[in-house]
C-alpha cells in the first residue's frame, strides 16, 4: 500500500500537476477549509498529544492557519500566467522558478502540528508534491 501511494506521489510530480497556480491555490484552499472544519478536534488533539494547555493549542493552531493563509496570499495567478507564457511571447524567463518536485517533511516533535502545516503549505505554494514523514516516537 505504501509503495503504491509513493508511486502516486511520484507520478503527480512527473506529470507536473502541482505546478499550475490554480491547482496550488485549490490545494491550499482545501487545506484551509479542512483546518477550519476540524478546528475544535485539532485543538483538542494538540492539547492532548503535547500536554499543552488549550490556550497554547489554540495559539499553535492559529499560527498554522496563518501560515496557510500567508502562502495562499503570495500566489498571484495573473502574474504567474504572464510569467508562464513569457517564452511563448518571445520574452526571456531567466528568473523562472520551479518546485523541487517532491518534498519530504519530517516535522519536529515540539509543536508537531505547526511543524507539519507550515512547511506543507510552503511546499504546496511552491508547486511541490509532499510526503510527510512522522515517526511513532513523535506521538
Amino acid at each position: 500500500m505504501a509503495s503504491r501511494n509513493l508511486a502516486n506521489v511520484r507520478a503527480a510530480a512527473l506529470d507536473g500537476r502541482a505546478s499550475s497556480v490554480f491547482y496550488r491555490q485549490s490545494q491550499l484552499k482545501k487545506l484551509h477549509e479542512a483546518l477550519i472544519t476540524g478546528a475544535h478536534e485539532i485543538q483538542n488533539a494538540i492539547s492532548k498529544d503535547s500536554g499543552a494547555s488549550i490556550t497554547e493549542a489554540k495559539f499553535e493552531y492559529s499560527l498554522a492557519l496563518e501560515a496557510v493563509r500567508a502562502q495562499y496570499s503570495k500566489l498571484d495567478s495573473k502574474k504567474e500566467m504572464e510569467d508562464e507564457y513569457r517564452i511563448a511571447n518571445g520574452k526571456n524567463a531567466e528568473d523562472t522558478r520551479v518546485g523541487f518536485g517532491i518534498v519530504v517533511i519530517e516535522p519536529s516533535s515540539f509543536t508537531l502540528f505547526y511543524s507539519v502545516i507550515a512547511p506543507l503549505s510552503a511546499a504546496i505554494a511552491a508547486g511541490n508534491c509532499v510526503i510527510v514523514q512522522v515517526s511513532v516516537s513523535s506521538f
